[in-house]
């Protein structure tokens, strides 16, 4: 102990630092994303800073700040769907992967064309494609 002084607590703490965080280390998109949840009544200044370990002397601060930065004037909101949507949600997935399915067998028969262009052309010596440009 110190003599002629009082013992302060910060005198027997030695190997704790306060960690010190560099805010603008956050990726913005983070940012953004957190304010558009507390915006949109998602998340609590409270439930962000315990979710994400904000400091608590410090986290109201930096959250206006991001807000005042990121914050979107219309917030949008997507409603949950119906049951009937959901179905219809379902069949328009099918309808996509069919569509998938012919767009590949397109392009699959388009490289075997111009792959047998390309050989009529170098074998036969024939001009199928034509040139573009003045020089036709």
């Amino acid at each position: 102990m110190k003599k002629g002084k009082e013992l302060m607590l910060t005198d027997s703490m030695e190997g704790f630092e306060e960690k010190k965080i560099d805010y603008n280390s956050y990726e913005v998109s983070f940012r953004r994303w957190l304010v558009s949840q507390i915006d949109s009544g998602n998340m609590s200044n409270q439930e962000a800073r315990e979710r994400f370990s904000l400091p608590p002397w410090e986290y109201k601060k930096i959250i206006r700040r991001w807000q005042e930065r990121y914050s979107d004037e219309i917030h949008l909101t997507l409603r949950s769907m119906s049951s009937k949507e959901r179905t219809d949600q379902k069949a328009l997935e099918k309808r996509i992967k069919e569509l998938e399915k012919q767009l590949e067998l397109a392009q699959m028969k388009n490289v075997a064309l111009n792959t047998m262009i390309d050989i009529a052309e170098t074998d036969y010596k024939l001009e199928i494609r034509k040139k573009s440009g003045p020089k036709q």
